[in-house]
């Protein structure tokens, strides 16, 4: 009986960690089979954008420096390899020309498969001389919505991704909503409104990657998940 318990409570710890251990919810969160160049994301990532000088896009996917993942940050993915989403401010307005503004919305919708707390987290970079109207990050439902303020946000600058960087890697963000019924759409959606050239010599761009969405464990499935473990070990001891 005591044998039978204990085989019990390395199940139910074996549980709670394949529970808490799956996959983000988005499709291909590092972007990394998307094209670079390009707004062809091949997953479910949507990227609309303008051409404000009508040859050059606003934002793009781009391998190289606007990936969080790169090696020179202990990420798993070799330099010059790897995706990010680049929001280029300076084409908006370029050398005050008159030029429109730059647009970039990147958006990814996925439904809750159980009702809960779901938390985003992502990977944000902006330079120095970065100017535009919006640059957020929101998750939000049919009902509520939460917003990381990239603008105001603490970002090193020069936080992009790779290698040219000088402070590469990005800086780690999270954002959570609290209630969502089962069912219910998830929306991730990366922002940047009326990107402007700043005419300063210097860093005017920005960069987005490594979306991980996630369903927040229960307490209860916590809890038993210590448990489990507390238990496991002192079996161990004894033996």
């Amino acid at each position: 009986m005591n044998r039978f318990r204990w085989v019990m409570l390395a199940a139910v710890a074996g549980l709670g960690v394949s529970q808490t251990s799956e996959a983000s919810l988005l499709v291909d969160g590092n972007l990394s089979l998307a094209t670079s160049g390009s707004t062809t994301s091949n997953s479910a990532w949507q990227l609309a954008t303008n051409m404000p000088d009508g040859t050059n896009l606003g934002a793009q996917f781009q391998t190289g420096f606007a990936n969080a993942q790169n090696t020179g940050v202990g990420g798993p993915e070799a330099p010059g390899t790897g995706t990010g989403v680049w929001f280029r401010s300076f084409e908006g307005n370029q050398g005050g020309s008159g030029e429109p503004l730059a647009q970039g919305v990147i958006t990814q919708s996925v439904f809750a498969p159980a009702a809960g707390d779901y938390t985003l987290d992502f990977v944000a970079g902006r330079e120095v001389n970065f100017i535009a109207r919006v640059f957020e990050v929101t998750l939000s439902t049919n009902s509520q919505s939460a917003t990381v303020d990239l603008l105001t946000a603490v970002i090193p600058d020069g936080n992009l991704g790779g290698a040219a960087s000088g402070n590469p890697g990005g800086t780690p963000f999270s954002v959570t909503l609290t209630g969502v019924s089962a069912g219910q759409l998830l929306t991730v959606t990366g922002v940047m409104l009326d990107g402007e050239d700043s005419q300063i010599p210097g860093g005017q761009s920005a960069f987005l990657d490594g979306f991980v969405l996630d369903l927040v464990p229960e307490p209860a499935t916590a809890a038993l998940l210590g448990l489990g473990g507390v238990c496991l070990l002192g079996r161990r001891r004894q033996a």
